[in-house]
C-alpha cells in the first residue's frame, strides 16, 4: 500500500514539473522583411530613424505588409555586394547622423523578435541592406 502511494506521488510530481517542457512554445525566428521605403523620419534627439516600408515579411509565413522599422545605433549595415574571394565581409553599425536612406529605396531588413502590434506594426531593425533606386 505504501509503495502505491509513493509511486503515485512520484508520477504526479513528474507530470506536474515536466508538463512545461512539452508545452513550451518554439521561439519564432527573426523575421525578414523586404520592400520599398515610403517614408523616412529622423530623430536626432533619440538617435533613431523610423522608416515606413511596404513589402513582404517572412517569419513562419510569408505575407504582404506595411511596417515601420526602427533603425538605431545598434543596427548593422549589410553590404549590397558580395565580397571578392579572400576579402572579409564589411559589416558596420549604423551612424544615424550620416546614414543615407530615402523614399523609393529598396531595403532588406532583419527584424527583432519583438514587434509592436500597432497599425502599421513596428519593429527594431537588427540589420539592414539598402539598394538605392536611381
Amino acid at each position: 500500500m505504501k509503495q502505491k502511494r509513493v509511486f503515485t506521488l512520484i508520477i504526479l510530481f513528474l507530470l506536474t514539473f515536466s508538463f512545461n517542457v512539452f508545452a513550451s512554445k518554439r521561439p519564432e525566428p527573426n523575421a525578414i522583411f523586404m520592400g520599398e521605403v515610403e517614408e523616412v523620419q529622423k530623430s536626432d534627439s533619440d538617435n533613431i530613424i523610423r522608416i515606413k516600408v511596404n513589402g513582404y515579411i517572412k517569419g513562419l509565413l510569408v505575407g504582404k505588409q506595411e511596417l515601420v522599422g526602427i533603425i538605431s545605433q545598434e543596427t548593422l549595415i549589410l553590404p549590397d555586394t558580395l565580397p571578392k574571394e579572400g576579402e572579409e565581409v564589411d559589416i558596420k553599425k549604423v551612424n544615424t547622423k550620416d546614414f543615407k536612406i530615402k523614399k523609393g529605396d529598396v531595403v532588406f531588413l532583419v527584424l527583432s523578435e519583438a514587434m509592436a502590434q500597432s497599425n502599421p506594426p513596428q519593429s527594431t531593425v537588427r540589420a539592414i541592406q539598402v539598394t538605392s533606386k536611381n
